[in-house]
């Protein structure tokens, strides 16, 4: 989505504005969903120590300016490659075992569908039967192609087949939702689970599945009025 909004040369705020009306529709989905499951009470252990406290009380300052200039860099208010160089320098200063913690698998991942989709591109059957299905069904297309291929892999293959970056930017964006391979937000979240409550995966995936079809089914339709 973040590379549809440089293609399609948009003002920060055009882009805003664009997925404004999903993002209150989404945030009231949200929150009726939250509303809706069954509250259970955590019991949660106090005892770090004090320098523990501090550590961890610099490590949100410092991920929270990254964050800042992250959403300058979007702006194009701050070169992507500064961004790179100030946040690894960043995380060595203060935080350093987080490269150990990175799942590099998923990171894998990610690149062999950009490595696909690039290659699916090249060959001229493919083409042709993208351009066919895109046009005049940019959203629903986007929408598809990211249940599969996940949703940016899928805003960058499809950007060049239409100039309709309006519809493209709100498909991919609807894209995330559905399969658990939508949005790597998605995998990110199932392989937490997976990792921390095993017994409890096929009944994630179930529940996580249900849940983002009633989302992208209403904003699918809100998108066609």
């Amino acid at each position: 989505n973040l590379y549809l909004y440089s293609c399609a040369n948009m003002g920060l705020m055009e882009f805003l504005l664009l997925m404004l009306p999903y993002t209150a529709i989404s945030l009231v989905l949200l929150l009726v969903a939250l509303f809706m499951v069954k509250q259970k009470k955590m019991d949660v252990v106090l005892g770090e120590s004090e320098k523990k406290e501090k550590q961890q009380g610099c490590q949100i300052v410092v991920y929270t300016v990254l964050f800042g200039l992250c959403i300058a860099s979007v702006a194009r208010w701050l070169p992507w490659q500064l961004l790179f160089v100030l946040i690894v320098a960043a995380i060595l200063l203060v935080d350093k075992s987080v490269f150990k913690q990175i799942d590099y698998s998923l990171l894998l991942t990610f690149i062999g569908f950009f490595i696909f989709i690039g290659n699916m591109g090249r060959i001229e059957v493919i083409r042709t039967w993208i351009a066919q299905m895109v046009e005049g069904r940019e959203v629903l297309t986007s929408i598809l192609a990211s249940q599969v291929i996940s949703n940016v892999p899928a805003a960058l293959l499809l950007s060049g087949f239409t100039q309709q970056w309006e519809l493209l930017v709100i498909g991919t964006n609807l894209g995330g939702l559905g399969t658990l391979i939508a949005s790597m937000a998605s995998l990110i979240s199932y392989k937490y689970v997976a990792k921390e409550a095993p017994e409890r995966k096929k009944n994630y995936i179930g529940s996580f599945t249900v849940v983002n079809v009633v989302f992208l089914l209403i904003l699918y339709g809100f998108s066609l009025l």
